[in-house]
């Protein structure tokens, strides 16, 4: 699978953490694809991860001008089910969404309460009316998921453009940059791993 099948272990320590996090399917995802993800974060994060229940569709999320879903409104309803167990939560929709300040975004995180969302619609290749790509598709996912839930262990944006926390403005972006933490964010990763375990 090409990059996508590179391993690299985020995590300090080699035995499995005993934080969780938890995966929130949002509307109707594919279930390849759920576990798909769960099992690369786990291997990249060394933590437990669990496939949560669906939430409905994020219909309270649309704009009908805009024809888009607001990320932020959509991370206050995954705040709102107060889920215990679990240091973080990353949602998983396939809508494309956006933030007032910019015309979309792939993903979004809010590093205080530890939760994220993540889009898929970008990320595949019919979207720009290109022949699908499973395996670059899957690949795209885990770079996004790695940079939100990066944001949740307090990461900010980084400026090496080959840094999974680069902010990608465009899917190009997304595939020049890989999941890769540069060697500075992996230490910051790794120093507030440490704190909190």
């Amino acid at each position: 699978m090409g990059n996508a099948a590179t391993k690299t272990n985020y995590a300090s320590s080699t035995s499995m953490s005993k934080k969780k996090v938890c995966i929130i399917p949002i509307g109707t995802i594919d279930k390849e694809i759920l576990h798909y993800t769960q099992k690369e974060l786990e291997d990249r994060f060394n933590v437990k991860i669990d496939i949560g229940r669906q939430l409905e569709d994020p219909i309270y999320a649309y704009h009908k001008h805009k024809m888009q879903y607001h990320s932020t409104k959509i991370l206050k309803r995954i705040h709102k089910l107060g889920l215990t167990g679990y240091d973080r939560i990353l949602g998983i929709v396939d809508v494309d969404l956006y933030v007032p300040e910019r015309t979309f975004v792939f993903g979004e995180a809010v590093i205080k309460k530890k939760i994220a969302v993540i889009s898929l619609t970008r990320l595949r290749q019919k979207f720009y009316d290109l022949p699908e790509d499973l395996t670059l598709f899957k690949k795209r996912i885990i770079i996004e998921a790695v940079h939100e839930l990066g944001h949740t262990y307090g990461l900010r944006h980084c400026t090496d453009n080959r840094c999974v926390m680069f902010l990608s403005k465009i899917l190009r972006d997304t595939d020049h940059k890989g999941a890769a933490f540069c060697s500075n964010c992996k230490s910051i990763m790794e120093d507030k791993k440490a704190i909190t375990n």
